[in-house]
């Protein structure tokens, strides 16, 4: 029987907080089908980690899934089709890589109006050139998937599906651990603002076409890793996995998603304002544009660097503060507190 009465979130964490509820139950362990098939596999991880885990022969089989609107996640009059295609499989693997795994195979799903079918900007060929660029710089094979025609805009999904000897969830950050970034922050988000005021795609994957003057006073050196780090991110596998207690990967921003990982974990956090790492393109870029570079750290979505906490002190890494008991508090560069600003990109809100 349907639920008669109208459902109202508030926001995506809502809807997300709202599913897991209503659809999360015991694993039925050890029971056969019917048809006497295999014993279903046990659910390790469910749902509102970075992806779900399967235990299957003895080994951890992850799932992740990633969608890519047309208008919300990207937008044609700024990307080329291949790097649509490529950051598509970038974002789903850093999914895998923030728990601890490995990426192998990859289904995908496409509705795409038919007009764009066969267009003169060949959005279907120059895509598939991204799509396949990215399975081979991460090693992933393409097995399956969906495709379909859509009533307006480009419609596009993944879905990965990886392996993990151990893994690195959202819940095990304790009081005392110190919190560490993989590297710098904001660069997509300044790339993106980078983006509007040029107004126009740039094929950064062919260089040697980019022959125009870019209306912006700032070198090509410059501009060339933020617009890279937005359109199309080359994620990497963090190391010393077996020393975090705690992982995800920042896509919607430092901010929101340090407060993601501390509500699993039942945890606050301490953040200092002069450890968040900014690239130097960064800064000088957000200082032409009017903007603030540590509110690009904070709540620049779409870095896909990975956020993550531990008991020992690492090298390689950026610590940015320590985790405490309850608190979320932010340390500015002339040693005052305040609470940390809640902020990031947040679907049904921005």
């Amino acid at each position: 029987m349907s639920n008669q009465n109208p459902l109202r979130v508030d926001g995506e964490l809502a809807l997300i907080e709202h599913i897991r509820q209503r659809f999360t139950r015991k694993q039925p362990g050890g029971r056969l089908s019917d048809g006497g098939l295999p014993e279903l596999p046990t659910l390790m991880v469910g749902i509102g980690d970075d992806a779900a885990v399967l235990r299957v022969g003895g080994k951890n089989v992850l799932l992740t899934t990633d969608v890519m609107a047309e208008g919300v996640h990207f937008d044609m009059a700024f990307a080329t089709p291949f790097q649509v295609g490529h950051k598509l499989v970038s974002v789903n693997v850093s999914d895998i890589y923030a728990m601890a795994g490995r990426p192998a195979y990859m289904l995908l799903t496409m509705s795409i109006p038919t007009g764009r079918m066969a267009e003169a900007d060949g959005f279907i060929a120059g895509f598939f050139d991204g799509v396949e660029s990215a399975l081979t710089t991460y090693a992933v094979d393409l097995i399956g998937g969906d495709v379909t025609s859509s009533a307006s805009g480009i419609n596009l999904s993944a879905t990965l599906i990886g392996f993990a000897q151990s893994l690195a969830l959202r819940s095990g950050a304790v009081v005392g651990d110190k919190i560490y970034v993989t590297g710098n922050l904001g660069d997509s988000a300044c790339g993106l603002h980078l983006l509007r005021r040029l107004n126009r795609p740039v094929a950064i994957e062919r260089p040697e076409t980019i022959t125009e003057t870019i209306n912006v006073p700032l070198a090509w050196h410059v501009m060339e890793p933020l617009l890279r780090r937005h359109l199309m991110p080359v994620v990497s596998a963090p190391v010393g996995t077996e020393r975090v207690s705690a992982m995800m990967d920042i896509s919607d921003g430092l901010s929101i998603d340090l407060r993601r990982l501390c509500e699993h974990s039942g945890v606050g956090a301490r953040v200092y304002e002069a450890n968040l790492p900014q690239s130097p393109a960064m800064t000088e870029a957000a200082a032409l544009l009017g903007l603030n570079p540590t509110m690009l750290a904070l709540c620049g979505g779409e870095d896909y660097q990975y956020l993550f906490t531990s008991s020992e002190s690492l090298s390689g890494y950026r610590c940015i503060g320590e985790i405490t008991e309850s608190e979320f508090v932010f340390i500015d560069t002339d040693n005052r507190q305040r609470e940390l600003i809640r902020c990031g990109y947040e679907h049904f809100k921005n």
